[in-house]
Parts: structure tokens; C-alpha cells; sequence
């Protein structure tokens, strides 16, 4: 697997519900994946994501968590959209196993 660690200045949307929202600039970046590409895997249904709410000393972030493929972004986001940190991981067997079932694009 390999794991990519950063800081960018990032945001994240949040509606008045508090749902959050990834603009799809930012979710392109995040995903490594050029935004024709992260058009069609969302209009496949191919992108998943997870909202976490942070517990004890984490109260007040969120862990957002996209998953495509043998790709995942996970961001720790503060309660305004900021992202505070995050990691790009590529996982290739993972990959390998989504490509058998979908075809052989990454």
C-alpha cells in the first residue's frame, strides 16, 4: 500500500443541517483521479463515503473518508469545513480486485 500524508489548504462544504459536502475540485485532487474520470466513476456510483464524528479529545472534527477503487482519502475536518489533515492511500491489491469486477481502468 502507499500512503501519501499532507497539508494543503483544503475546505470541505457544510449546509445548514451540518451535512458535509466535497466540492468536486477537491475530491478530484484528493482521489488522484482527473475530473472527466471522477464524473463517470460518480455517475457509476463508484465513489463511497464515510462521515465519523470525533470522540473524547477528537470531539468537534469529523473523519471524512472517500473510497474509490484501490483509492482512499481520509480527512480529519474541523467543524467549519476545514480540513486540518489528511491522507491519500493506494492500496493495490484492492485495486487489482476492483479491476477484475469492473474493468480494467484504475
Amino acid at each position: 500500500m502507499l500512503t501519501l500524508t499532507g497539508r494543503r489548504v483544503l475546505r470541505v462544504e457544510r449546509d445548514a443541517d451540518g451535512d458535509f459536502s466535497v466540492p468536486a475540485a477537491t475530491m478530484s485532487s484528493a482521489l488522484r483521479l482527473p475530473p472527466t474520470e471522477l464524473r463517470n466513476r460518480l455517475g457509476r456510483g463508484e465513489v463511497r463515503s464515510q462521515v465519523e464524528v470525533g470522540q473524547g479529545e477528537d470531539l468537534g472534527t469529523f473523519r471524512l473518508t472517500l473510497r474509490c477503487g484501490g483509492r482512499l482519502w481520509t480527512a480529519t475536518v474541523s467543524a467549519d469545513g476545514t480540513v486540518i489533515d489528511e491522507v491519500f492511500s493506494f492500496d493495490r491489491e484492492r485495486l487489482a480486485s476492483w479491476r477484475r469486477r469492473h474493468g480494467n481502468t484504475g
